[in-house]
């Protein structure tokens, strides 16, 4: 027999599950008459919650550690972008009197299991999600055990959990800043769609330049999906690069796959930004330190990284999850890699 979930009783009762989360709880801020709906829906079920996060109700019984979980397949340490992520949420952990527990399971690792053997082993008393999936399991998982977490970019699964990511606005100033500049031909190199904060910043791309390509002002772009590293930017660089009618502007949606395309027109005896200009996006250091210097939308790993645990340590003080979106406005650095639109555009 299935096992009745949170989100399952949530469903039934028309109430979202942090409602849900919070009536079962007792919590002060629902009314008692959403409290009995909740209970009646929730016994009708066989409902039985888990008690694995009630330990965190004691304070004597926390460990004072914050779980990060490494996908090893798709996550380097070599990212520049994750280093600094690392680091600002060591730093921000230290400021609260935590430390951050950082594990690296095998690939072939089933994907709940660091975190069911964190939770029933009591090594941590909330996570920080990196790489998020669009539709991601461990959100349901932790949901359903009543323990703290926060996500780096927002799945679309669920909701009655916090988050932190860019605004949805954030391709708005590159594409004015094209635009500006002649461009009207713009490819994209996107990263793997099933992952939230990708799939993200795609759709904020595609919405900051759809009012113009209905205008006629730009044609419809082409959109690549790449990878996440220099090398798939290499690769699918190259390729634009080498058609017959290739575009004036690419934007990478990140720094390391801006940093391929510089590479690919190298390559191909282009010459940035005279005949190709790039916009990338992230703004890590190496960014202005790159021939050309890289013009990209600055979104502050540090500032990342200290709003995830500023989201959780109060989750975890109050043992329960809500339902809240950190959005971060990122601003446009316009450096060397940009420039008017070559005369065959």
């Amino acid at each position: 027999m299935t096992r009745v979930t949170l989100k399952d009783v949530a469903l039934e009762a028309g109430l979202s599950t942090t409602q849900v989360s919070r009536a079962l709880n007792d919590h002060n801020d629902v009314a008692n008459a959403t409290k009995e709906h909740v209970r009646r829906v929730a016994a009708e079920m066989n409902y039985v919650p888990n008690l694995d996060a009630r330990r965190l109700q004691d304070p004597a019984l926390r460990t004072g550690s914050i779980g990060v979980v490494i996908p090893t397949e798709t996550l380097r340490f070599s990212d520049p972008f994750f280093g600094d992520l690392l680091s600002s949420m060591v730093a921000e952990a230290g400021e609260h009197g935590m430390q951050l527990r950082l594990s690296t399971p095998p690939i072939e690792t089933d994907v709940l299991a660091p975190y069911d053997e964190s939770i029933r082993h009591m090594r941590v008393d909330g996570f920080v999600l990196v790489r998020t999936l669009v539709d991601d399991p461990r959100v349901d998982f932790l949901l359903d055990r009543g323990f703290p977490f926060v996500s780096f970019g927002r799945p679309e699964s669920s909701d009655g959990f916090s988050s932190v990511d860019a605004s949805p606005g954030a391709f708005g100033t590159v594409i004015s800043h094209l635009k500006g500049l002649g461009h009207r031909r713009i490819a994209c190199l996107a990263e793997p769609p099933q992952f939230a904060i990708a799939a993200h910043r795609l759709a904020s791309f595609q919405l900051a330049i759809a009012p113009h390509v209905r205008a006629g002002l730009f044609c419809e772009p082409t959109i690549r999906v790449a990878g996440f590293h220099e090398d798939d930017g290499l690769a699918a660089a190259r390729t634009l690069l080498s058609e017959p009618n290739p575009p004036t502007a690419i934007v990478a949606l990140n720094d390391l796959l801006a940093f391929g395309t510089l590479h690919a027109a190298v390559e191909l005896g282009l010459v940035v930004p005279d005949d190709i200009s790039v916009v990338g996006f992230d703004d890590i250091a190496s960014a202005r330190l790159v021939t050309p210097s890289l013009t990209t939308l600055h979104q502050s790993a540090s500032e990342v990284g200290g709003l995830l645990i500023e989201e959780l340590v109060p989750l975890i003080e109050s043992n329960s999850n809500t339902n809240s979106e950190r959005l971060i406005e990122p601003s446009l650095v316009v450096r060397n890699s940009t420039g008017p639109a070559p005369r065959r555009s």
